[in-house]
């Protein structure tokens, strides 16, 4: 059985030009992404607003 390697993602750096075009939930899709290896990444949107971020993540086996 492999394991699977721990991603160690440093934190998004606030750029000043970055922050100021990224909301703080937009930030959060970002890391989301980032922090997931295989799997998907669902954004909720309520009236063009971002209300909710589901990570899934994948964990592979090989077969016996």
């Amino acid at each position: 059985m492999s394991t699977r390697p721990q991603l160690h993602l440093p934190p998004i750096r606030p750029d000043a030009r970055l922050a100021e075009r990224l909301s703080e939930e937009e930030a959060a899709v970002i890391r989301a992404i980032r922090g997931t290896a295989f799997g998907a990444i669902e954004v909720v949107l309520h009236q063009a607003r971002i209300v909710q971020v589901v990570r899934s993540e994948k964990t592979r086996f090989d077969a016996p």
